[in-house]
């Protein structure tokens, strides 16, 4: 008998529920799977710090050992003026002696999916990495809703285009100078579905984590995190993660602010989907990304959830959103 035919049992609890054996078995899981150090108070300021909090697990076990879980984390939002709940689906693990049959991502999908509309929870929302993307379409009804763009303002572009100096100064400058005689305009974002920020969000998505930082503004909220990324030569990337209200002239203010906060910042990039490009941003095209990150949704309940949630320019969505960043 393979590894892929034993008999698995699927079992769904909510994080409360959770034994104290499990959850160390779900975080060495994670840490074995993503290559990651989650810790045990990460785990619980993830998944219990929500505001119902819980979030709901999918459980794969064999021998009293977890072996896959499906996790997904509930989100209040506002649908077309309506308060509702969303389930953020973060996670899909299996261990890597057990991925033959996938099958069993289906399977975990499903008793989590039961359980969310018990909770009337009738939407869940990710953004699935390459390797999950075709399988959460065809076996877990993922559907997209549409692609998120990378807004960036280049500082300084030696790290990223290295093979074609000084080509790559002179190219910076040009876009420096191109975000001095852009045409100004004002424009109001306008979200039909959008997350309700609050103290029990922030702390769900954000916890005690000193790398995200927030700039407090008397028009806005900025939320920010710093990489020195050594795929890109130690280049230092100021990822925007969310901006409250994010309006076209707050996120033009927020640009400007970390462009004053440090003269060795290479590059700032705030990653969604805008309708009018900010002044001081520039959406980079999409031959120029390696992966494009797909946003994608299932309606578990089609009375309650109508297809307009699949039309992208009705979200306000962005790194906030997931857990990637």
């Amino acid at each position: 008998m393979s590894k892929t035919d034993q008999n698995f049992i699927f079992v769904f609890k909510k994080t409360n529920e959770l034994k104290a054996d499990e959850i160390k078995q779900l975080i060495k899981l994670h840490n074995e799977t993503m290559n990651k150090e989650r810790t045990e108070t990460e785990f619980k300021e993830k998944y219990l710090y929500n505001f119902l909090g819980f979030s709901f697990h999918g459980l794969m076990i064999l021998n009293g050992k977890i072996l896959g879980c499906y996790t997904v984390i509930p989100q209040e939002f506002v649908f077309f003026s309506k308060k509702i709940i969303f389930g953020q689906w973060c996670e899909n693990l299996i261990h890597k002696d057990f991925r033959g049959s996938f099958m069993n991502f289906k399977k975990m999908g499903n008793i989590v999916n039961e359980q969310l509309k018990k909770f009337k929870i009738f939407f869940v929302y990710g953004l699935p990495n390459r390797s999950l993307y075709v399988v959460s379409k065809r076996l877990l009804g993922m559907k997209d809703i549409g692609k998120l763009n990378y807004y960036v303002y280049p500082n300084n572009l030696k790290k990223f285009i290295t093979k074609f100096y000084p080509l790559n100064i002179l190219l910076c400058l040009f876009l420096k100078l191109l975000t001095k005689i852009k045409i100004k305009f004002n424009h109001e974002y306008k979200f039909s579905i959008h997350k309700i920020y609050n103290e029990k969000f922030h702390l769900s998505r954000y916890g005690k984590n000193t790398n995200y930082k927030v700039f407090l503004d008397k028009n806005y909220k900025l939320i920010y995190k710093i990489e020195i990324s050594k795929m890109h030569n130690n280049a230092k990337i100021i990822w925007i993660i969310d901006v409250l209200p994010l309006s076209k002239a707050n996120l033009e203010q927020s640009v400007n602010e970390l462009i004053n906060l440090s003269e060795d910042i290479d590059l700032i990039v705030y990653i969604g989907n805008l309708n009018k490009e900010p002044n001081n941003l520039f959406k980079v095209p999409d031959n120029f990304l390696k992966e494009r990150s797909i946003f994608s949704g299932k309606i578990l309940d089609t009375t309650q959830v109508q297809e307009t949630a699949f039309e992208i320019s009705n979200w306000n969505i962005n790194s906030s959103n997931f857990d990637h960043k």
